[in-house]
């Protein structure tokens, strides 16, 4: 019977590429398996819930985690062409370099490349003394396994590699061939070995990949504040907007009924949330600040790149604000002969809306965008009022592409983590009917 052999990465890790290097240089088969680590698969978190990560290796079901104790799995599982030596005392030579690179190397060349001013000085001297420390362990030898590639050169792969990318996007210049000639040299032997060429990812792709990181990591250290209310959706359009951009920010809890003097200084217009704070730079309306957003931060756009179709999302996205939800909101908090008119009107601006949509997925198209973003009281919170009120304003029976619109909307990856709870929407919606009633 034909085992079953799985390998659960990331083609950019050079952790998850350790492992294929193994099963390969063995001739293993095996089902690769790509894990996105923003939303990671059950599989992955049922193979190995203490870490979490990626490598998993699964063999005839049974799961094996972290990549070192995955090579030497492999290694006494399909014992032809080994990786480790046979000599026990090699053997406890080549695990103490794996050891050395992955918890002294590689901390430091990655500090080397992602830190800044001091820290950084301090991290390229370090990573330079891990450096020279290889090349002495290497000396005159063609791979650390001596003739052939082994573990320790299986496992320095980021060395062998990586760094050459880290280096180029930083401008760094550590790894060189007058500071390190023997390393250097190792390089080119390992890059064109037949067991590492057809193996590792596509340079100009990982530039983009790593270099797509690098951006990410510097938003991180921008100063970014939001301040909101958690049951308003306009606050929630705009967390939705960063988490979309992988922005993080510090959330600020508002109490409307006392304002806090930092909401009346970075909002004294209008002095309502929210408000995004930027480097310093206070941002008001959540529309205004969703498009601040896509505009400072490119990747993952919000608005289309057409001028027209830009135009087109403004235009619905200020039709929601300036008809839809007025008249929607006015079906809800009026009453008699006033609600009566506010639910026809409501009801025309739904025809509207689910006349635009048609046969769309979104109201962007096949992903989310602006006008979905604004359309968020429209697709999570208006349900809660109804079923609150016993209202039946949006039905599938009146409105099926808007309902089928809401179902794809609040099972959305950017949207359903962003929403607040139900039951606790209902309960905060319900005091605020019951102390406007008395």
């Amino acid at each position: 019977m034909a085992e079953e052999v799985k390998v659960f990465g990331v083609w950019a890790s050079p952790f998850s590429r350790r492992v294929e290097v193994a099963l390969k240089m063995k001739g293993v088969k095996y089902e690769y398996i790509e894990e996105d680590l923003t939303n990671k698969s059950p599989l992955l978190l049922k193979y190995n819930p203490v870490h979490k990560k990626i490598p998993v290796l699964v063999h005839n079901g049974n799961p094996i985690a972290e990549s070192l104790v995955i090579i030497e799995y492999i290694d006494e599982t399909w014992k032809h062409n080994p990786i480790l030596p046979q000599h026990p005392y090699d053997r406890a030579f080549a695990r103490f370099w794996a050891k050395f690179i992955d918890e002294k190397a590689l901390p430091a060349l990655r500090n080397s490349t992602w830190s800044k001013g001091k820290e950084r000085e301090v991290a390229i001297g370090e990573a330079s003394e891990h450096l020279k420390t290889l090349e002495n362990e290497l000396g005159d030898k063609k791979f650390f396994g001596g003739e052939d590639i082994g573990l320790v050169d299986i496992v320095a792969n980021v060395v062998g590699f990586w760094f050459g990318v880290f280096q180029e996007l930083s401008g760094l210049e550590l790894l060189t061939e007058e500071k390190f000639p023997k390393l250097s040299k190792w390089i080119h032997e390992y890059v064109n070995h037949t067991a590492i060429k057809d193996n590792l990812p596509p340079r100009d792709k990982l530039i983009a990949r790593l270099g797509a990181a690098s951006k990410k990591k510097n938003m991180a250290e921008e100063e970014v504040k939001l301040f909101g209310v958690w049951v308003s959706p306009f606050s929630r359009r705009v967390e939705i907007a960063l988490k979309m951009k992988g922005v993080k920010y510090e959330y600020i809890e508002e109490d409307l009924s006392n304002k806090s003097p930092l909401l009346l200084k970075y909002n004294p217009v209008h002095k309502k949330i929210p408000v995004l704070l930027h480097n310093g730079k206070p941002i008001a309306e959540s529309v205004v600040i969703i498009e601040y957003i896509d505009e400072t931060w490119k990747h993952n756009p919000i608005l289309p790149q057409h001028p027209y179709d830009r135009a087109l999302a403004r235009f619905w996205a200020k039709f929601i604000d300036e008809k839809c939800l007025p008249a929607l909101w006015n079906s809800i908090w009026s009453k008699g002969k006033e609600r009566e008119v506010a639910i026809g009107e409501a009801s025309e601006h739904l025809k509207t809306l689910e006349n635009e949509l048609g046969d769309k997925k979104f109201f962007g198209g096949e992903e989310i965008g602006l006008v979905d973003i604004v359309a968020n009281f429209i697709g999570f919170w208006l349900g809660a009022l109804q079923e609150l009120l016993g209202l039946e304003l949006l039905t599938e029976e009146k409105f099926p592409k808007i309902c089928k619109w809401i179902h794809e909307y609040v099972n959305h990856t950017a949207i359903k983590e962003n929403l607040p709870p139900k039951d606790k929407l209902i309960e905060a919606l319900s005091a605020r009917f019951g102390a406007a009633s008395k």
